[in-house]
């Protein structure tokens, strides 16, 4: 029980940590870096893409690393990473310097998830195991609820930001050293694992859900400020209010799994993906600010967690023998759905509308939600 209960806090703020601020917090920095160290739209898309970049070269290679290193190495390995990253984007005075410490913050949430998947197997009872790692995955919105105010009332601006995260992202390292489990996967069973990948029915299901999900949240996850601010018509400070609600509303993701025990996972899933699809309506429908925008786009941020965590129990549980290379296939597919989505959402939206754009991904989440993902390696 004890050695449950300090792997769910370690996991949940190694994420809240890698993903809440390593990754994420660039997009709430980002206009305050621009005023000390100009760049163009054409560099900030550029700077954002290091981060994917170094994200899913880590979720690739996750699954070697944990038969070779083990889960405690990989763990502390991305605390590291996150905090030399956070470290180089403070002391950075050019765009070159802001590329690398992304890039390197980047490797972190990679490293993070199947470690933290490898451990939960490990340490947890099997019937305990998907409300742990929910409850794990639910530390991305911890991390932007406390990036928020470190961002915008700590004297000091965004790099005093990017060392006090950095900080804590050393003060993680210490507990993944010392808690989480040494060995590492036996070198035959991870092996297997991916020969059978492409011939595991259960994988590619969820495959298939992963990179489809990954698309329709890249909507509002790629594109909802801008669809607040161009599209509704709210004004600068209405929109990062909304996109904060969001990001912070997904902590509720932490009750995935005691409410996935009393009404099931599946509940659960269809849930999530209803929970992305209709704000994506109201927003395609909207042209002024409205008082149920709030709730809405809370919605936007519960659902995706949720579902992340859904989709993360999946994996695990497809590959049962090696949760590290389950968890790493289901992220990556979730990642390069994102990229799909976020290239054809600007192409629907310029050829067409950002109604017609917004509809068409909502449809993604309503159509998708009737693949339902399996929980068992078939």
């Amino acid at each position: 029980m004890k050695s449950a209960l300090t792997l769910g806090i370690t996991g949940f703020s190694l994420i809240a940590v890698s993903y809440g601020m390593a990754r994420f917090s660039w997009g709430l920095m980002m206009p305050d870096v621009v005023r000390d160290i100009p760049f163009t739209p054409r560099v900030a898309g550029l700077l954002s893409a290091c981060s994917f970049v170094a994200y899913c070269l880590t979720i690739l290679f996750s699954p070697l690393l944990a038969r070779r290193a083990g889960p405690r190495l990989m763990a502390a390995a991305a605390a590291g990473f996150a905090a030399v990253g956070l470290i180089v984007l403070a002391l950075s005075s050019a765009p070159a310097g802001l590329a690398a410490g992304i890039f390197i913050a980047g490797l972190s949430p990679g490293l993070a998830s199947p470690s933290l998947a490898d451990a939960v197997s490990r340490v947890v009872s099997e019937k305990q195991q998907p409300g742990m790692n929910t409850l794990i995955n639910a530390g991305t919105s911890a991390g932007i609820i406390l990036s928020v105010p470190v961002l915008f009332f700590v004297p000091g601006g965004w790099r005093m930001a990017c060392w006090i995260f950095a900080l804590l992202a050393l003060i993680c390292a210490i507990p993944a050293l010392r808690w989480l489990p040494r060995e590492s996967v036996s070198q035959g069973a991870e092996r297997g694992s991916w020969r059978q990948t492409l011939f595991c029915r259960a994988l590619v299901r969820l495959m298939i859900i992963a990179f489809v999900s990954g698309m329709a949240s890249a909507a509002w996850w790629s594109f909802g400020p801008e669809i607040l601010r161009h599209h509704v018509g709210v004004d600068a400070r209405t929109a990062n209010l909304l996109w904060l609600v969001s990001g912070a509303a997904g902590i509720l993701g932490v009750l995935t799994g005691p409410v996935a025990s009393s009404i099931g996972l599946h509940q659960v899933y269809r849930a999530s993906q209803l929970c992305m699809a209709a704000p994506l309506l109201l927003l395609a429908f909207s042209h002024e600010l409205s008082g149920w925008f709030f709730p809405a786009v809370a919605l936007c941020g519960v659902g995706y967690i949720t579902l992340t965590g859904v989709l993360l129990v999946c994996g695990v549980s497809a590959l049962e023998k090696a949760p590290a290379t389950g968890a790493s296939v289901v992220f990556f597919m979730l990642a390069a759905g994102q990229v799909a989505g976020a290239t054809l959402f600007g192409l629907l939206s310029a050829q067409s509308s950002a109604t017609a754009a917004l509809v068409t991904f909502s449809m993604l989440s309503l159509l998708i939600m009737f693949l339902r993902p399996a929980t068992q390696k078939k």
